[in-house]
């Protein structure tokens, strides 16, 4: 049975784009439009992996890091953040998070599917 990925994002298309590139790895997927969202089908699925992009309405990609590693069932779940953001302080600040691994887009999906593997 294939792992399922959750991708969080606001923007419709990156999120479906993202799915694609996931799915194309082999894995399903769940999608959420924001950190809160997220939480919610957290909760409702059996996820292995979170990808999210860091600037979301509600509920932004670092306070859904945070939430994750602040909640003992999920602390040890990977988290990868996917953003437009690629200063240093921003990756900084998705590492202190407690995102596992920070990726600037766009990413291509052979990039992705080693970030994943690595985590999985």
């Amino acid at each position: 049975m294939s792992k399922t990925i959750l991708v969080v994002d606001d923007s419709d298309t990156t999120r479906k784009l993202i799915s694609y590139m996931v799915k194309s790895m082999g894995y399903k997927t769940v999608g959420a439009v924001n950190g809160l969202d997220a939480l919610e089908k957290l909760a409702q699925n059996d996820i292995a992996l979170v990808l999210t992009d860091l600037n979301m309405p509600q509920m932004d990609g670092l306070e859904l890091a945070k939430s994750i590693r602040g909640d003992d069932n999920y602390k040890e779940m990977p988290i990868i953040m996917i953003s437009t953001e690629s200063e240093e302080e921003d990756r900084k600040k998705g590492m202190e998070a407690g995102v596992d691994q920070y990726l600037t887009k766009p990413v291509t999906s052979k990039w992705l599917s080693y970030q994943i593997g690595k985590l999985l």
